[in-house]
């Protein structure tokens, strides 16, 4: 899967210029070393990942004013009757992330991965959750995760990263401030959603057709074992 298809596209449908396009590419060396490094740390093959061009902003009605960039999320999606799960990564978050921001994400969204697998291959599927506030989606997105510590055990300073950079939600001023003036003020692509749309429903029958990674499983298991000791 290449990961730049729909920015090419973008490009190709002037939405966004070549040349900003060329530079989220030259960083994305950064996103590769992060997957590498969750890998490595995980012993886990890193799901099929894109970077989207556009950047979706989160914005509530009972919070006035209140914005909540949305760098990455997991996407389960039904392809050809299975499920898929898709890691979703922005161009600002490569254009404008230090390399350690872009590690911290990778990881952050592989543990949700490794939740959303052990629910779907478990059939866990209802879920009433609505966040109505910036603060309660962030909070919501942490409940979501499996323990950094149990995922990436070989590599604490991965650990210590992923909890600093998301103590509630994504804390990083610098880069919500240079998005903001960098692509948001200067008109480049957004989409804005309300916290609530990042449910996706995904049917039964695609669960049940999916095929998840082996090694996904195992780990699981492993974890649930220590867990119960």
């Amino acid at each position: 899967m290449d990961p730049f298809v729909l920015l090419d596209q973008s490009v190709s449908q002037g939405r966004l210029k070549a040349s900003i396009a060329s530079r989220v590419k030259a960083k994305g060396k950064n996103l590769t070393a992060a997957v590498e490094r969750t890998e490595k740390a995980s012993g886990i093959r890193y799901p099929p990942y894109y970077v989207e061009p556009s950047l979706p902003v989160a914005t509530t009605s009972v919070e006035f004013g209140s914005v909540g960039a949305l760098y990455a999320r997991v996407i389960p999606a039904n392809y050809e009757g299975k499920l898929s799960i898709i890691v979703q990564f922005t161009a600002p978050l490569l254009l404008f992330g230090l390399k350690s921001t872009v590690e911290a994400v990778a990881a952050h969204e592989f543990t949700h991965y490794v939740d959303l697998v052990r629910k779907f291959s478990r059939m866990q599927l209802s879920s009433d959750e609505r966040a109505n506030t910036l603060f309660e989606a962030g909070y919501a997105d942490e409940e979501r995760i499996v323990e950094p510590s149990l995922v990436f055990p070989s590599d604490k300073k991965l650990v210590s990263l992923v909890k600093k950079k998301f103590a509630a939600g994504l804390v990083d001023e610098k880069l919500n401030d240079k998005v903001a003036k960098g692509w948001i003020e200067k008109g480049l692509p957004t989409r804005r959603v309300a916290p609530e749309e990042n449910v996706v429903s995904v049917d039964v029958g695609a669960i049940a057709n999916a095929n998840f990674d082996p090694m996904v499983i195992a780990k699981i298991a492993e974890l649930e074992g220590k867990r119960a000791r």
